[in-house]
């Protein structure tokens, strides 16, 4: 095989370039690149210094200690021909303060996904710190609704709304972009890292907001053993152990808006 440059290649390479939501290869290009998202989003207010523990090198706080958890289902996602995904993320505010970069934005934690396609071009495309878990998102009731992350039948997160009350949609505000910070390691043992460091996915434009509901609700991590969860325990457990000290809003939108996740750029 010959690599073509003008081609992004992923495993496995022996195939030739591989199509996904940033490649379309000659017929089967993707129509336009929006997708359908309902996103149901609760943020509550932590310690300074337990988010302090969770953020990389030259990342800081950026305002109050919030994290934001959010549940999201995708459908009619062009580049799976129509078929959809759903994501459980905890972002938090962030600024990075690099040699020339100054940038403020919405640091991915982590962000579990039930697609094995979207985890893999996500991490190795564009550094995002996936996982994979069984998600559910189900209404629990006239005006609730329950969403949750599993692994192998052990649930490990929960998020709950309730008393779901439909407002009038408040058009998308301008929005900083998502940060994240990629590490691949070395493949010879003891080696240092094959890439690693901070990189900035740029914030969407042109983002249709169809409908919008505030709510109550709730999060809950649970604690779980190395045999329940084998590995990423501890991921879960340093989400568990994060006070809660107020509940912030509870917000569910409906929206439009592109998702292919261009222009997006390492940090120096």
């Amino acid at each position: 095989m010959r690599f073509d440059p003008d081609y992004t290649y992923r495993m496995p390479v022996a195939f030739g370039p591989m199509p996904g939501p940033r490649q379309a290869l000659p017929g089967c290009e993707p129509r336009g690149g929006e997708a359908s998202i309902t996103s149901y989003a609760l943020r509550f207010t932590t310690t300074a210094e337990a988010l302090g523990e969770l953020l990389p090198p030259r990342f800081a706080l950026n305002g109050e200690p919030v994290v934001t958890v959010e549940y999201t289902e995708l459908t009619d996602v062009p580049w799976l021909a129509g078929r959809g995904y759903d994501t459980f993320a905890v972002k938090l505010p962030v600024r990075f303060e690099g040699r020339h970069d100054k940038v403020t934005g919405s640091f991915v934690a982590v962000v579990w996904e039930n697609m094995a396609d979207p985890i893999i071009t996500g991490r190795e495309e564009l550094g995002y710190a996936k996982l994979f878990a069984d998600l559910t998102s189900r209404p629990a009731g006239p005006h609730a609704h329950r969403c949750e992350a599993s692994w192998d039948g052990h649930a490990f997160a929960e998020l709950e709304f309730e008393r779901i009350t439909e407002v009038p949609p408040e058009p998308a505000c301008a929005q900083d972009g998502v940060l994240n910070f990629g590490y691949v390691p070395g493949v010879d043992a003891g080696s240092r890292p094959d890439r690693t460091g901070a990189v900035l996915t740029p914030a969407v434009d042109g983002v249709e907001v169809v409908g919008q509901a505030t709510a109550t609700g709730r999060v809950r991590f649970v604690r779980s053993s190395w045999e329940q969860l084998p590995t990423f325990y501890n991921v879960v457990n340093a989400l568990e152990r994060l006070p809660v000290l107020s509940q912030g809003p509870c917000v569910v939108r409906r929206l439009r808006r592109d998702i292919e996740n261009r222009g997006q750029r390492r940090l120096v």
